[in-house]
C-alpha cells in the first residue's frame, strides 16, 4: 500500500525552497523548476511530480483552476481586444499593422493580466514583484511565439485578422496557464493552502 504524503508547513517550505519560483539554490538532489536550461529533464519532472503530490494538485483541481483562469481570462481578453483595436486604429506600422497591434496589446495587457490572476484566479501570497517578473518573462516569451504564429495565420494562411486574434488567444491559453501556475503563482504559496497550514 502506497504511503500518502502529508502536507505540513515544513513540507511546504521545503518544497518551495527546493522547487519554487523563489528558490535560491538547489541542494543535493534538488532541482529548481525555474532554473537555467541544461538541467536533466527526468529530475525536473520528478520534482514537479513531487510538488503536485505535495500540494494535492489533482486533475480535478487543475480543471477547476483552468475554468477560473478562463473566466478571469474573458475579462482580460476583452481588455486586450480593446487595446488591440485601439492600436490597430492608430496604425503603428503600415507594413505589419495587425502584428504591431497584437504585440502592443500583449505588452500592455500583461500587467493587467498578472494582477487579475494574482488576485482573483489563484489568490497568491507570493512576493508580488517576484511573481510579476516571472509573469513578464512568460508573457514576453509567449509574445514572441504568438506574434510569429499570428503572422503565419494572417500572411501565410490568409485568415482575417480578427479571426486570427481569436485563434491565437485560444491556441496559447493553456500554455500560458501552465507556466503561470507553476512559475509566477507557485501553488505552495496559495493563500488557501497557507491558511490550512496555519490551522494545523
Amino acid at each position: 500500500m502506497e504511503k500518502k504524503r502529508r502536507m505540513t508547513r515544513e513540507n511546504a517550505k521545503r518544497i518551495v525552497k527546493k522547487t519554487g519560483a523563489g528558490a535560491k539554490k538547489a541542494g543535493a538532489g534538488a532541482v529548481k523548476i525555474a532554473g537555467a536550461p541544461g538541467r536533466k529533464m527526468k529530475l525536473k519532472m520528478t520534482t514537479l511530480n513531487d510538488r503536485m503530490m505535495a500540494v494535492k494538485w489533482t486533475p480535478k483541481k487543475m480543471i477547476n483552476e483552468y475554468i477560473k483562469f478562463n473566466i478571469v481570462g474573458i475579462f482580460n481578453s476583452i481588455f486586450a481586444f480593446i487595446i488591440y483595436e485601439l492600436f490597430y486604429w492608430i496604425n503603428l506600422s503600415d507594413t505589419y499593422r495587425p502584428q504591431a497591434a497584437w504585440a502592443a496589446c500583449i505588452l500592455i495587457g500583461q500587467v493587467e493580466c498578472h494582477y487579475a490572476h494574482y488576485r482573483f484566479t489563484f489568490g497568491s501570497a507570493a512576493n508580488y514583484l517576484q511573481s510579476l517578473k516571472w509573469a513578464a518573462t512568460i508573457y514576453s516569451t509567449i509574445l514572441v511565439l504568438s506574434t510569429i504564429s499570428f503572422h503565419i495565420l494572417i500572411e501565410e494562411l490568409l485568415i482575417y485578422h480578427r479571426y486570427a486574434w481569436a485563434i491565437n488567444t485560444v491556441l496559447f491559453g493553456f500554455v500560458n496557464f501552465a507556466f503561470l501556475r507553476w512559475l509566477a503563482f507557485p501553488p505552495e504559496l496559495d493563500k488557501s493552502l497557507l491558511s490550512v497550514l496555519e490551522e494545523e
